[in-house]
């Protein structure tokens, strides 16, 4: 659930893929107003997150599409 509008999401990753405990998590996008997905940049730590760990590093994403219509409305 929401809470202070973070949200907290649950993924699934492919048995033997290794993520390290300073992994960052971010929301992107296909293309310039395509589907949004979520990246995982690995880190450099020699410690690795253990199975039903968390990614506690997160960056937050790049609305482009809000972007997009301040540039066209003169916001930007």
């Amino acid at each position: 659930g929401l809470d202070n509008y973070q949200a907290r999401v649950k993924l699934r990753v492919n048995k033997g893929v290794k993520l390290q405990e300073d992994s960052i998590a971010s929301i992107k996008t296909k293309g310039l107003i395509g589907e949004k997905y979520v990246r995982i940049s690995p880190g450099g730590s020699d410690k690795l997150i253990p199975p039903g760990g968390k990614i506690r590093d997160v960056e937050a994403p790049v609305d482009f599409e809000e972007l997009l219509s301040k540039y066209i409305f003169g916001k930007v």
